[in-house]
């Protein structure tokens, strides 16, 4: 009697045991949230924004899922290991596609000051430009100045095309350009006035100087 009672027994604890082993179902939806967290990073600029954090995110997704693949291939797969890593995979996911957020930002802010600043530079040489007096003397100074005044605006038409395309660094150093070049036409038609007015001097006669 004692002898015939022991198999069931056994049985039922071999039951338990294989139950206990398999660790409850595969994690194959978190697997698959993993991922998709990482194409949102992705989606979100985290390849330029934020490369590094999206290298790491990416080195544990692939250790999750290569953790994954080597669970179910055994007859008493533990899920729980395998579930970490892949919340871990998850969170360096959404760490990226944040910081790629935040420095995107960052950058289409920097990009739209210079922008500005430029835009305003462009203005105040225009409106100096076309004050200016032309006479003999200074009219291939003014012309040369009004080519390169276009040049620059021309530039910052380009940094505000490359914004767009969220090209920021781009954007920024066109612009950044842009401001430079019409800082030196101001300065041109200054040097200009200046000299209109000398050759104004020069060519008035005496009598009308007193």
């Amino acid at each position: 009697m004692f002898k015939r009672g022991i198999a069931p027994l056994t049985i039922a604890l071999l039951g338990l045991a294989l139950m206990a082993g398999c660790g409850g179902e595969p994690p194959q939806a978190e697997l698959d949230g993993a991922k998709v967290a990482l194409d949102a990073a992705r989606a979100a600029g985290a390849p330029k924004f934020a490369s590094s954090e999206l290298s790491a995110a990416q080195s544990s997704y692939d250790a999750a899922k290569a953790a994954f693949g080597e669970e179910a291939d055994k007859l008493f797969p533990d899920w729980q290991p395998v579930s970490q890593k892949i919340a871990d995979a998850k969170s360096g996911a959404d760490r990226a596609k944040s910081a790629a957020s935040a420095a995107k930002d960052r950058a289409r802010g920097a990009a739209d000051a210079a922008i500005a600043a430029a835009a305003g530079a462009i203005q105040s040489a225009r409106e100096s430009l076309v004050a200016a007096p032309a006479g003999k003397g200074t009219e291939g100074d003014i012309e040369q100045l009004g080519a390169d005044l276009d040049a620059a605006d021309a530039e910052l038409s380009a940094a505000r095309s490359a914004s767009s395309s969220e090209d920021f660094d781009g954007a920024t150093a066109k612009a950044n350009g842009a401001e430079i070049n019409a800082e030196a036409v101001s300065a041109g038609v200054e040097q200009a006035v200046a000299r209109y007015h000398e050759l104004v001097e020069a060519n008035t006669p005496w009598y009308m100087r007193m």
